[in-house]
């Protein structure tokens, strides 16, 4: 049988994860819309927020690898098998989103010599920096982030779809809820 909700800490690390990972994209769709003087501060806060989520999505999935059985919750009832498909197809998409897009961008600036800008300080690059390694990760980045952004609108839609269909889906993720009986 399959559990009502998420297990507290799997909610908790969904939020955690949420927050950064979107105000990142948030940041540098401002800096692409932003005036030249500006592009600095948008992505200094884009890089910031996306070693957060990095920090966060470490442990984050250490801990949905170790606790797999917990995770096996089922699709809300009127689910058809093809919509259970996409959506399983999509949340492993956006883990792999939530992982590679922190990963590459820690790439790039590790390996580019620059360093990681993080909030009110600056974590050293590479004293020799790589090039080509900065270069395939900004390659990574940059196609990863043009079109996975799109997964966390899909997301969150399919929870808004389903608490239109009365599927009510919020309590399963909601670290504050009760089982449902």
């Amino acid at each position: 049988m399959s559990a009502s909700v998420y297990p507290k800490a799997a909610s908790y690390f969904h939020w955690l994860v949420a927050a950064p990972l979107i105000g990142s994209i948030g940041c540098v769709l401002k800096c692409q819309q932003s005036p030249k003087e500006e592009k600095g501060k948008w992505m200094y806060r884009h890089k910031s927020l996306g070693l957060l989520t990095g920090i966060i999505v470490a442990p984050r999935l250490g801990y949905r690898l170790f606790n797999a059985a917990r995770y096996q919750i089922g699709h809300p009832s009127g689910t058809s098998p093809i919509e259970g498909k996409v959506a399983d197809l999509s949340h492993a998409a956006l883990y792999a989103f939530m992982t590679i897009m922190p990963a590459s961008g820690i790439a790039m600036g590790y390996y580019g010599g620059k360093g990681l800008p993080f909030f009110w300080t600056t974590i050293p690059g590479a004293a020799t920096p790589n090039g080509s390694i900065a270069k395939n990760s900004f390659s990574i980045h940059k196609t990863l982030g043009t079109y996975g952004k799109y997964l966390i609108p899909i997301h969150m839609g399919g929870a808004v779809k389903h608490s239109v269909f009365g599927n009510g889906i919020w309590h399963r993720i909601n670290p504050f809820s009760k089982p449902m009986h």
